[in-house]
């Protein structure tokens, strides 16, 4: 039995198992979605192409299951790069159709022709251009496996008169059969006075978290989380003690700075860590395991390292030093960093909203957002549960939180969304609230406003004498009529008591209600590293550099 080309595409994403394609129609994929039509198979039409990626890329962060995306040429596809680059940094698995002009006219300046490979050769894991359609099953084959076990976007470009529907293929399917996987066995030698793990993004899925929450237990080593590993363990686990980075915990990086063996999973450690390369944990013997080459050494010189997909920590040959005066170090610095902000009960504070969020909801709920004050202010006070955290790390995209959990909540119908964000960020992105409305996605926004472009705002502060150039948002629109305007429900606050009070009535409701926060607009992330200096000299409440010299590290 033969079938056209382009119905070969849909019954192959059938057959992988593929739930929803998330896209924008246009005229270079128009036989694919007559196919679609024809099929019945669940697609999501967005408001903008980024939108549709970065759907995909919640989905696939949350689900465990490829993101699809389908697109048309020229200005559909450059509308992708965005979100394409994003999915890339933080290793999301996509599959991204994209059209292109007939054969014939490529390379001819054609209306709506770009050369789609070299625009994103270096922000995808693969891209292939298709060249005769008897090739389609097998790229479609080809690009989900990679995907999966690359962890990236992949890209097919599919000329139009390539998924013609005079053109027949066979319907077999040629797919490739799933290697066992095997164990890497891994055995260290703890034969050190201050050993740490640092724990990345590569440790979010289910594998790794068994084990690597048994390997804790067992060996009863202290662990940190880089900003994109956070919500990749147990955030109750008792060796857990923070996250590092440049708006990290201030006593987390001086546990980094001041360890002698670090052991690094799933991170490649990249400048937002270190801050200055040559004065990244001076005293340490690193090692790093991961499954992409790539990662390996990329920023920072590992003495050893693994490339490997599996990981197994056992208890074999393991030498391990008593660590007690370690861990009195650690119990120290936790007491010495322990001040926090100060409470205000009339006014909102973004760290008092994030923090009566985790309390309300108890961690329960997923939380998505953008990039900015907002987001490091969500990473610090919330203490997030297995895969509920999705951000953008690597290329911090703002307008990325809100089309993500719009993919979180297909990917998680049952589930509670939650997005904190900001009026900057959430600008970016919010035609897609018309997408909410067609498709019925219930989540709830919580918008910290403080009328300007927060982490801007701040690092003028810091580097340039107050000179607010440009990061004063002047003509907001009324959130309250935006959202009532598409049906939704929407409430603005000044008042912490009367959003405590709200927020806990919304939690028990299935609606999509958006909560516009007014915040102090002097309000800033601390601790900040300072800038090319090493991992324990930052701005904060207290500063421990001109402790450095006092503690003897050859007894410690």
């Amino acid at each position: 039995m033969k079938i056209s080309s382009s119905k070969s595409i849909i019954e192959f994403l059938l057959f992988e198992k593929i739930e929803f394609i998330f896209g924008y129609p246009g005229g270079a994929v128009l036989h694919i979605y007559d196919e679609i039509f024809k099929s019945g198979i669940k697609h999501i039409l967005v408001r903008h192409e980024q939108a549709a990626v970065h759907i995909a890329d919640g989905f696939s962060r949350t689900s465990n299951k490829i993101g699809v995306v389908i697109v048309t040429s020229g200005p559909g596809y450059t509308n992708c790069i965005t979100g394409i680059s994003t999915s890339n940094f933080d290793n999301s698995s996509i599959l991204i159709l994209c059209g292109q002009v007939i054969k014939e006219l490529i390379s001819q300046n054609s209306f709506q022709e770009l050369d789609n490979m070299n625009l994103s050769s270096t922000i995808v894991k693969n891209f292939f251009s298709l060249n005769c359609y008897y090739n389609i099953q097998y790229l479609i084959s080809n690009s989900i496996e990679i995907s999966k076990k690359k962890k990236g976007p992949v890209v097919i470009d599919f000329p139009k008169n390539l998924t013609s529907n005079n053109l027949k293929v066979r319907s077999k399917f040629p797919f490739f059969k799933k290697k066992k996987k095997t164990i890497c066995i891994i055995n260290f030698n703890f034969n050190f006075k201050r050993p740490l793990f640092i724990i990345g993004g590569g440790i979010k899925n289910n594998f790794y978290k068994k084990i690597f929450d048994y390997f804790i237990y067992f060996i009863k080593i202290p662990f940190v989380s880089t900003f994109m590993g956070l919500g990749g363990f147990n955030y109750k686990n008792l060796y857990y003690l923070g996250w590092l980075g440049m708006h990290g915990d201030s006593d987390v990086n001086n546990f980094v700075h001041f360890s002698d063996f670090i052991i690094c999973i799933g991170t490649r450690l990249d400048d937002r860590i270190t801050n200055k390369n040559n004065l990244f944990s001076p005293y340490a013997k690193i090692i790093h395991i991961d499954n992409n080459k790539n990662s390996i050494s990329k920023t920072i010189f590992c003495n050893n390292f693994y490339i490997t997909d599996l990981i197994n920590l056992i208890n074999k040959n393991i030498k391990k030093k008593n660590i007690l005066i370690w861990w009195k170090f650690i119990i120290f610095l936790k007491k010495f960093f322990k001040k926090k902000y100060k409470n205000d009960f009339f006014f909102c504070k973004p760290q008092q909203i994030v923090e009566f969020i985790f309390f309300l909801s108890k961690g329960r709920y997923f939380i998505s957002t953008d990039v900015g004050q907002h987001q490091m202010f969500a990473a610090k006070y919330y203490n997030f549960n297995f895969k509920y955290f999705v951000s953008s790390g690597g290329l911090g995209t703002m307008g990325f939180g809100f089309p993500a959990s719009i993919g979180i909540k297909f990917a998680n119908k049952n589930k509670k969304v939650l997005l904190i964000t900001g009026e900057g960020s959430f600008q970016m992105m919010m035609q897609e609230l018309s997408t909410c409305k067609q498709y019925k996605i219930n989540i709830v926004i919580i918008n910290l406003n403080n009328q300007s472009l927060g982490m801007v705002k701040q690092w003028q502060e810091l580097n340039y004498n107050n000179r607010y150039s440009n990061s004063y948002i002047a003509s907001l629109p009324n959130f309250k009529n935006l959202i009532n305007s598409y049906n939704f429900y929407s409430f603005s606050f000044y008042n912490i008591k009367k959003f405590y009070y709200l927020f806990s009535k919304i939690l028990f409701n299935d609606i999509f209600c958006f909560i516009n926060v007014y915040i102090n607009q002097k309000e800033n992330v601390f601790p900040i590293q300072l800038f090319n200096k090493s991992m324990c000299e930052f701005i904060t409440f207290y500063s421990i550099k001109k402790y450095d010299k006092k503690f003897n590290f050859s007894y410690l």
